[in-house]
C-alpha cells in the first residue's frame, strides 16, 4: 500500500512537471498519383518521414517546401511526419484522392485541419501535344515538378530564368499538375489539363512589366541597353587607365554594378584620316607573372551584352565610340589581370589594357540613375 501510495505520487509530479501526455492530431492530407503536392513551411525542413513507400516526397530547392506524391493509383491510408529547424513537428494522415481539393498549402497557421484560407490557389491552363505554353514569372525559377510523365516543362531557354515552357506528350494525357518554385520560395500551382487548341499559350505570373532574366542575372536587354545610354550621358569618371597605340587610344571610362551585373565602359578614339572598323574585343583574365617554366593561363569571360554607340562599330578618322560591356559580377584573383583587347578588321592595328582586382573594386561606384534603369 505504502509503494503505491509512492508511486502515485511520483506520477502526479510528473504531471505537474510535464504535463499530461496527449497524442498529435493529424492533419488529415488528400495525395494523387497524377498531381504533386506542395506544403510550404515557415521554416526549412529537417527531418520528413513517410510512413509507407507508395506515398514519396522530398524538399525542393527552398527547403522550406515538401513535395508529395503518390506512387500507385491507389494505397491504403498511411502517414507522414515532419520536423522543421524552429522545432515544430508535424503529423499528417494521408489518403488517396485522384481529385484532391489543393495543390498546395501553406502551413504557417495550419492547426488541425486545412482551411481554404490556407491553401495556395492553383490557375487552371490547358496543353497541347503540337502547341507549345509559356509560363512568365517574376522571379528566378529554382524548381519545376510535373504530377505525370505525359508533361514535359522546362527552362525556355538555358540562358533565360524566369519563363517556363510547358508540352505535354500525348493527347490522352490524365489531368495533371505543373508547380513552379521560384529562388524566393513563391508556389506556383496549376492544374493542367489537355486541349488540341489551349485558349492561352503565354501566362504571365508576374506583373504586368515582367520580362525575361538573361543567364542568371536580373536584367534584360532592353534595360542593359537603356543603362548603358545613361552611363555614357554621364561621361568620364576615370581617367588613369587605359593605353594608345600609334593613332588609337582606348580607355576606360567608368565601372558600374548593378545587382549581380558590372558594367566597364570604355571609350576609344581614332586620331588618324583612316576609319578603323572594329572586329571585336576580347575580355579575359591573365597570369601578372609570366614565366618560361609554366604556361600562360588565360580565361576569357564573355559580356552578357556589349553596347555600341555606333552600331556598325566603325571609329572613324578623328571620331571616337562608346563601348561598355556587361557582365555577370566577377572577382580578379589575386596575381592575375582583367585584360580588354580590341582587334581591328582586316587591319594591324590592335591595342590593349589591364588592370588588377583592386583597381575594379576601387573605381567601381553603385549604378543609381533618375528613373530607374
Amino acid at each position: 500500500m505504502k509503494r503505491t501510495i509512492v508511486i502515485i505520487m511520483m506520477l502526479a509530479s510528473l504531471v505537474a512537471v510535464y504535463g499530461v501526455p496527449r497524442s498529435v492530431h493529424p492533419i488529415k492530407l488528400d495525395v494523387s498519383d497524377v498531381k504533386y503536392l506542395h506544403l510550404k513551411f515557415p521554416s526549412e525542413i529537417k527531418y520528413a518521414d513517410f510512413g509507407d513507400g507508395d506515398v514519396t516526397g522530398e524538399k525542393t530547392s527552398a527547403g522550406s517546401i515538401l513535395k508529395i506524391k503518390s506512387e500507385i493509383p491507389y494505397f491504403d491510408p498511411t502517414n507522414v511526419t515532419v520536423v522543421t529547424t524552429d522545432g515544430k513537428f508535424y503529423s499528417f494522415q494521408v489518403v488517396y484522392n485522384a481529385k484532391p481539393r489543393y495543390l498546395a498549402v501553406n502551413m504557417k497557421n495550419v492547426k488541425d485541419s486545412i482551411s481554404g484560407a490556407d491553401e495556395i490557389p492553383y490557375q487552371k491552363i490547358e496543353v497541347s501535344d503540337a502547341k507549345t505554353s509559356h509560363l512568365i514569372f517574376g522571379q528566378k525559377v529554382s524548381d519545376i515538378d510535373l504530377g505525370c510523365d505525359s508533361l514535359i516543362a522546362e527552362g525556355a531557354d538555358k540562358d533565360i530564368d524566369n519563363i517556363v515552357k510547358v508540352k505535354c506528350i500525348s493527347s490522352d494525357m490524365p489531368q495533371t499538375s505543373i508547380t513552379v518554385t521560384t529562388v524566393k520560395g513563391e508556389v506556383f500551382p496549376f492544374l493542367v489539363d489537355y486541349a488540341a487548341n489551349p485558349s492561352v499559350l503565354s501566362l504571365n505570373m508576374g506583373d504586368s512589366t515582367s520580362n525575361a532574366f538573361f543567364q542568371g542575372v536580373a536584367v534584360n536587354e532592353d534595360e542593359m541597353k537603356k543603362m548603358a545610354e545613361n552611363v555614357v550621358s554621364d561621361g568620364m569618371k576615370i581617367n588613369n587607365i587605359g593605353t594608345q597605340s600609334g593613332s588609337m587610344s582606348f580607355a576606360l571610362y567608368s565601372i558600374y554594378t548593378d545587382q549581380d551585373v558590372i558594367m566597364f565602359y570604355m571609350h576609344t578614339d581614332n586620331q588618324s584620316h583612316i576609319d578603323y572598323s572594329l572586329d571585336f574585343v576580347k575580355s579575359y583574365i591573365r597570369d601578372k607573372k609570366e614565366t618560361k617554366q609554366t604556361a600562360i593561363q588565360e580565361d576569357e569571360i564573355v559580356p552578357l551584352y556589349t553596347y555600341y554607340s555606333d552600331p556598325t562599330q566603325v571609329v572613324h578618322g578623328h571620331g571616337g565610340l562608346d563601348i561598355v560591356f556587361f557582365f555577370k559580377r566577377f572577382t580578379v584573383p589575386n596575381g592575375r589581370l582583367l585584360y580588354f583587347e580590341m582587334f581591328e578588321a582586316n587591319g594591324g592595328r590592335h591595342v590593349k589594357f589591364c588592370m588588377p582586382n583592386k583597381m575594379i573594386i576601387k573605381n567601381s561606384e553603385l549604378y543609381s540613375h533618375k528613373g530607374g534603369k
